[in-house]
């Protein structure tokens, strides 16, 4: 049977969001099978190339506790994230932010819960709930501003984390078909949450290969 657990992060190594708290979670969750929102292809380090990314200055929480587990235990790490992108919209979150008061003390909560309270909040139906709200607000800013070039950027957004979305589950099932496991785990960034849900019912409903995925929940 294939069983993989999703557990969301946000990348920063900050207050109680910390890489200790993940590896502790991964060493509970004892996989077999590693899925990593990363690409070691993009980076021209040989620290990373060669495996050894945990000291870079700049990883993220999700390499730094991955690689603290790889020297504790043999597993399989699949870094999966191999679409290409060349920039993220930085500011068209600020524009967005700046145009609706809510947006901006939604953001800001989500992100000091995050660090404060860690994964058991970045996991949590409230958190879930909270970025459903976002979304909502994000579509009706942009129709209230009425902005092209701001409207086609939103877009061209999504259509990017669209098939990034698609491309890491393609990985998922491509090397899931070609090896067999009992447990795995998938980490990825949170803004994915609502994206990748929706991505995993269709996989279900047209592979072949069934998967049971789940989502990480303190206990």
């Amino acid at each position: 049977m294939y069983n993989i657990t999703i557990i969301f992060s946000v990348h920063l190594d900050v207050d109680n969001h910390n890489s200790t708290e993940l590896l502790n979670i991964i060493e509970k969750e004892n996989p077999e099978i590693i899925f990593e929102e990363f690409d070691i292809s993009r980076n021209e380090d040989e620290y990373y190339k060669n495996g050894h990314y945990k000291y870079q200055e700049q990883c993220s929480v999700e390499t730094t506790a991955i690689m603290k587990y790889l020297e504790k235990y043999k597993v399989i790490h699949i870094p999966v994230d191999t679409y290409e992108v060349t920039y993220f919209p930085t500011e068209m979150y600020r524009k967005i932010s700046l145009a609706n008061e809510e947006y901006d003390k939604l953001f800001k909560e989500n992100l000091v819960k995050s660090l404060q309270q860690g994964y058991s909040y970045i996991n949590s139906i409230e958190s879930n709930e909270l970025f459903l709200k976002m979304h909502i607000i994000e579509e009706e800013v942009l129709k209230n501003l009425n902005d092209k070039l701001l409207s086609d950027e939103y877009e061209k957004w999504k259509w990017i984390t669209n098939n990034r979305d698609k491309e890491m589950l393609n990985n998922i099932y491509n090397f899931s078909k070609k090896n067999k496991f009992n447990n795995a785990i998938f980490i990825i960034g949170a803004e994915h949450r609502i994206s990748i849900f929706n991505k995993i019912k269709d996989f279900n409903k047209n592979e072949k290969l069934k998967i049971n995925w789940k989502s990480w929940r303190i206990a």
